[in-house]
């Protein structure tokens, strides 16, 4: 369902999202921001504020470079599903088998190697990073000097237990990925998910961007902000090697929204519904991750993501998938653009939800009428349950007698008789009305479970 961009509720919270970052921007010490809001296939808004270099007074704006850092981790998800849908592996082998040094020690009951399926989902109970000097140094090893170098390692968790987020796993699954597809993975990542994109502008070669596009990294002294030392990512490419623009990582992301058939372009809908669908999750059932995404709850609804950090630099992209709705916040400083991502999508949010609500065609007095004839209380002839059959603001609503609103199931007409059901654990199957000789309503099927219509109602 498309809305009206234009509709003066959502041409402000545009101008308020704008003033909020502008605020953030100031209040964190920010040089730089480029963010973006994105609404199904098109950046619905942008802007740029401060500095992308703070020596030459450059602006920071929609084409600014960043190191998008551990968004990174979302394209070498996309690699490991394009290699599954191809056939090369599955989720569920070990990586172990396409990359035979990969060898963690666990003392873990029935510790088996960790899978594609829970490296993606950060599932797999492995440390975070490896045996090396890189955070120190600023210089990370070779992805084969850092499988030889895993010896001393054990896992930190039993697999399937809660999300252990490892910079290691993910940079030797790309490391195997590479080995399957029998190409480089920045290679890879480039031929089949940015150019397919159109992401003319992301890639892995710093050298290629000139001074006016890039953003400096810097970080807060007591003397003011200095530039960052760069981070040289070698075998963490897969983890968090890539430059991209606001503008850019809107194509990416438009994809999340797209509905297409995988022969169309990187990825079929089922595989990006896989990857949205959680894997492993917080044992306070708060947060999680899915193939590649990370996920949690905000203002009632699902929202997936991923954010990034390396020196002089935290990024974040926020999708809401059942709006179709995302914003994307690149900084060149040290702060967490993911608190700025969801104050605004707490703005957005209940915004477009109203926008939406708004564009529904409302039922005509004749159907309204119609529906006259199903109205009224049914039981579950073998449990007892009880549901009414009632107008509710113009919908044709089941309830439940002293059940909260939230849970109400709207029926949306199929054919005679029956409606599809929207909401609740039955959402998509038909309610069947059933009627005597005289046509007179007499039950209901809820599925496939029979329910009769009490007496005087």
């Amino acid at each position: 369902m498309t809305i009206d961009l234009n509709a003066p509720e959502i041409r402000a919270a545009v101008a308020l999202t704008d003033a909020l970052i502008e605020g953030e921007q100031h209040d964190r010490h920010v040089p730089g921001i480029s963010a973006g809001i994105v609404y199904d296939q098109d950046l619905l808004w942008q802007r740029g504020y401060g500095y992308a270099n703070l020596e030459k007074q450059i602006p920071a704006d929609v084409q600014t470079v960043y190191r998008i850092a551990s968004i990174t981790k979302l394209f070498t998800a996309t690699m490991l599903m394009k290699l599954r849908d191809a056939g090369k592996l599955s989720l569920d082998d070990s990586i172990e088998k396409y990359l035979p040094g990969f060898k963690i020690k666990s003392s873990f009951v029935d510790a088996r190697p960790p899978t594609f399926r829970q490296v993606a989902s950060h599932a797999a109970g492995l440390p975070r990073e490896g045996n090396h000097e890189g955070w120190r140094d600023m210089n990370m090893p070779t992805a084969e000097t850092l499988l030889q170098s895993l010896g001393g390692l054990e896992a930190v968790f039993p697999t399937m237990v809660e999300p252990k987020y490892s910079n290691l796993a993910v940079a030797m699954m790309g490391y195997a990925l590479s080995k399957i597809a029998g190409q480089d993975y920045g290679s890879y990542v480039e031929a089949n998910v940015l150019q397919p994109l159109g992401m003319d502008a992301s890639g892995f070669d710093r050298s290629r961007y000139g001074e006016r596009h890039y953003a400096i990294g810097y970080d807060e002294t007591a003397d003011g902000m200095s530039p960052s030392p760069h981070w040289d990512e070698q075998g963490f490419r897969p983890g968090g090697g890539m430059y991209s623009t606001v503008e850019d990582i809107t194509k990416f992301i438009a994809l999340q929204f797209r509905d297409q058939a995988a022969s169309k372009q990187v990825l079929g809908s089922s595989t990006i519904r896989e990857m949205q669908m959680p894997v492993s999750v917080t044992p306070d059932f708060e947060t999680g991750f899915g193939i590649g995404w990370g996920m949690r709850r905000l203002a009632g609804c699902k929202v997936i993501g991923h954010s990034g950090g390396l020196p002089g630099y935290t990024t974040n992209i926020s999708l809401v998938p059942s709006l179709k709705l995302a914003v994307i916040v690149f900084t060149n400083t040290g702060t967490n653009p993911v608190e700025i991502s969801h104050k605004v999508l707490d703005l957005l949010i209940p915004v477009f939800q109203r926008q939406i609500k708004r564009q529904e065609t409302p039922a005509s007095a004749e159907e309204i009428t119609s529906w006259k004839p199903y109205l009224g209380r049914y039981g579950q002839r073998a449990v007892g349950d009880v549901m009414d059959i009632e107008v509710i603001d113009g919908k044709l609503m089941a309830t439940s007698p002293g059940a909260d609103p939230k849970t109400f199931v709207r029926l949306q007409r199929h054919d005679d008789h029956r409606f599809r059901m929207i909401g609740g654990g039955g959402s998509g199957d038909l309610v069947t009305f059933e009627f005597d000789a005289e046509g007179n309503v007499i039950g209901l099927m809820l599925g496939a479970y029979p329910m009769a219509r009490r007496p005087n109602s």
